[in-house]
């Protein structure tokens, strides 16, 4: 898997805090503070990149080579960035999400709630070691509001495979309540399935 440097991943950490302070600061004075400190800490990183070093690195979690997704990348400021582990033949990822993602009042937007479980999802597809699949089909349903600045539990599993289709189910768990469910059909492209490049040679030499 590919790395991404620890500069990049600092100042996507920073981006978002900037995002978090425009969205929730009131107060202009506060906000102007808030700014002032995150753009001095860009400014003194640069100074000296490959000196940038990150307490807690984010891990690598997708099959990516890299991670540029704005779900689960390090170095994307769009991202949370959610970490997926494998947990009882299972992928799971524990967040909380900050205000930039909002939709009602105190609620998760509805869209970022489908790509927590598109990405989660995804990772369960291609967690056993099948060939690279994409999604085909995604049906989702909301049974009741996904909380910001609350711990939130997603999760992802295999229900079957037949051929190059996955068939996928997951849920948002909310105090071990399903906030929202989902299933879908991951699909396998013939290229990626073992064996597809000598089978266009044989093909094409009987031909």
């Amino acid at each position: 898997m590919g790395q991404h440097s620890p500069f990049a991943e600092h100042s996507a950490g920073l981006v978002r805090g900037l995002a978090r302070a425009l969205v929730e600061e009131r107060d202009e004075a506060a906000l102007v503070d808030r700014v002032r400190t995150i753009a001095r800490q860009l400014l003194e990183a640069t100074d000296d990149p490959a000196a940038v070093t990150v307490a807690d690195p984010h891990p690598q979690t997708t099959s990516f080579a890299q991670d540029l997704t704005p779900i689960t990348s390090a170095i994307n400021p769009l991202a949370p960035p959610l970490s997926i582990r494998q947990e009882d033949g299972q992928s799971v990822s524990d967040t909380r999400l900050p205000p930039q993602y909002v939709g009602p009042p105190g609620r998760v937007h509805g869209g970022i709630v489908a790509l927590m479980l598109d990405q989660v999802l995804g990772n369960a597809a291609h967690a056993s070691g099948l060939p690279p699949s994409y999604t085909r089909e995604l049906t989702i349903t909301y049974n009741e509001a996904t909380p910001l600045d609350a711990p939130v539990r997603v999760v992802g599993r295999i229900d079957r495979v037949d051929g190059r289709k996955r068939f996928l189910s997951g849920e948002v768990l909310v105090d071990g309540r399903v906030a929202a469910s989902a299933t879908g059909v991951w699909i396998s492209p013939r290229e990626a399935q073992p064996g597809y490049g000598q089978s266009i040679t044989k093909d094409a030499a009987q031909v």
